[in-house]
């Protein structure tokens, strides 16, 4: 009898130890509308370098004058290291104006919440920080930047 609980016991601890869990990652257009991309301008408040996503947050005076705080989703820390963008560089641009390109949340979601596909700091830099849900080619980018930093 012993032996059989011992024998559960183990196999119990065995698959809890073995099993991995499973955290689910949700598709762009579940939260995201691809349909309503913009750009805008703002100044960056600061960053959240964190998994599964890093998150920008962005200041932007609407038309009426008042000023809206955003949080913007990005992709993974290590894809953006891999793409070139440090948390430094985010870091010393903190408190510095802004130029993006970003795709609000659904209708029903949080208001002041998006997906920022591109981002121009002051260094001149341009930054692919989203999944490209629009499918931009190097041009097209290219087309949008000019446009962000002129307004």
């Amino acid at each position: 009898m012993r032996a059989k609980r011992s024998a559960f016991l183990m196999a119990i601890l065995a698959s809890l130890i073995l099993v991995r869990p499973a955290f689910a990652h949700h598709g762009f257009t579940v939260e995201f509308d691809p349909t309503k991309c913009f750009d805008m301008q703002g100044t960056l408040t600061s960053i959240d370098w964190q998994n599964p996503h890093a998150y920008v947050h962005i200041d932007v005076k609407e038309a009426s004058g008042k000023v809206a705080s955003w949080s913007f989703e990005t992709i993974s820390p290590n894809s953006l290291k891999r793409a070139g963008s440090t948390k430094e560089d985010f870091l010393a641009g903190v408190g510095k104006p802004v130029a993006f390109r970003a795709c609000p949340s659904k209708a029903g979601g949080p208001k002041y919440k998006g997906e920022v596909e591109l981002l121009e700091m002051t260094d001149g830099v341009p930054r692919v920080l989203g999944q490209n849900v629009e499918n931009l080619n190097a041009d097209q980018v290219r087309q949008h930047l000019p446009d962000m930093t002129q307004k």
